[in-house]
């Protein structure tokens, strides 16, 4: 098969997951494509990685501001989580373990509370991104879809004025000047807006048909937050050559959390998304949009479910039972599982590409779970 209709039936398997598409987020320009889609791609697009021409490996540095260390773990003689696997002595891994809060609505429409924060390293022209996300409801599984408002929090980009879409209406918003794009009868709709030198915020609603006056209400509210976003999980092995990229966290309340950190390998390469256009772009050829798919990718989630098929081989993981599905699908064919019961209800599900069986048991058997500073789930 050709590259494209690899990408292509990865795109239709994953259709069901998507997320909102780039004409929601407006004001943000080159458009997001998230975890789910970049994995299903890089499957699709592994088989033609050899053919495909290698591009300048991506550096997934956070500036020095950025990144705020939390307080030393506690000792290997401290209680063990009872969901937590066998401590392991790490060894040399640079974490990625937030980005700051930076900013937070002081009002939202009523029956909404922020149930997911995804925090993402990418290098474009918008940095590092925080997205917070604001939902009238989320089960312990995949949060993804329905109704949401998000709020995109990006504190280090270089060029506010030049990188920002202002195709919109112009707005105030709080004495800054802001770009609205109303919904046009898919019930999407956003605001942009440059609030500081370096710093963008965009406010986005998905399957909602809110108010002009409500979605500005909102936006208007936001005022700046201290504190970091965080994961409950952390990874202390990677293969060489891999890095973390983005972390994700989600649920109903702080009890019932479900977490995922992403790593990327490089050098990667750039593939072409035939099923997407970008909407600022004058030639439609041209605007295809274009995704970065590393060598290998991999994505760590512990939560009270998976999503890997059932069944597969049986295996051990640090005194855990384990399992490894496999996939028939085109789509999925290429994809690495491993599925861990934690105990207590938790299960850990590592799905990835460009990397062994080998080297998915130790990136479980020494991963650290602590599942502090969740308060904020469904409030």
């Amino acid at each position: 098969m050709m590259i494209e209709d690899l990408i292509r039936a990865a795109q239709q398997e994953q259709a069901g997951r998507a997320v909102p598409e780039s004409r929601v987020l407006a004001g943000l320009r080159p458009a997001r494509r998230r975890r789910t889609r970049r994995l299903a791609l890089a499957s699709a697009a592994g088989a033609a990685l050899a053919a495909a021409a290698i591009v300048a490996v991506p550096v997934f540095v956070l500036p020095g501001p950025a990144v705020v260390p939390p307080a030393p773990l506690p000792p290997a003689a401290a209680p063990p989580s009872p969901s937590a696997l066998p401590s392991v002595a790490p060894t040399t891994v640079a974490p990625f373990r937030g980005l700051p809060l930076g900013y937070r609505p002081g009002w939202v429409p009523d029956g909404f509370a922020e149930h997911l924060r995804q925090a993402w390293i990418e290098q474009d022209a918008f940095g590092p991104t925080l997205m917070r996300v604001w939902k009238t409801g989320v089960g312990s599984g995949d949060p993804w879809g329905g109704t949401a408002l998000s709020l995109y929090v990006r504190t280090a980009v270089d060029d506010p004025a030049a990188s920002m879409d202002r195709s919109g209406q112009r707005v105030d918003v709080g004495g800054h000047d802001g770009w609205y794009t109303p919904a046009q009868g898919d019930s999407k709709s956003s605001v942009n807006w440059v609030i500081g030198e370096h710093t963008v915020l965009t406010l986005a609603a998905s399957h909602l048909d809110i108010a002009k006056a409500d979605l500005l209400r909102m936006a208007r509210s936001v005022r700046p937050e201290s504190g970091v976003s965080s994961s409950p999980l952390t990874l202390n092995w990677l293969p060489d050559g891999w890095t973390p990229t983005s972390l994700e966290v989600s649920g109903p309340s702080a009890q019932r959390w479900r977490t995922a950190v992403t790593a990327v390998k490089t050098p990667a390469v750039t593939v072409t998304d035939p099923g997407v256009t970008d909407p600022a772009a004058t030639d439609p050829a041209a605007g295809k949009e274009k995704a970065r798919v590393g060598a290998g990718e991999v994505t760590v989630t512990v939560g009270e479910s998976t999503d890997a098929p059932d069944g597969g081989r049986q295996l051990t993981v640090a005194g855990r039972p384990a399992r490894q599905p496999q996939r028939t699908d085109e789509a999925g064919k290429g994809l690495l599982y491993l599925v861990v019961d934690l105990g207590g209800g938790r299960l850990l599900t590592l799905t990835g590409t460009g990397l062994t069986l080998d080297d998915a048991t130790r990136i479980a058997e020494q991963l650290q779970i602590r599942p502090d500073g969740l308060d904020w789930l469904g409030r």
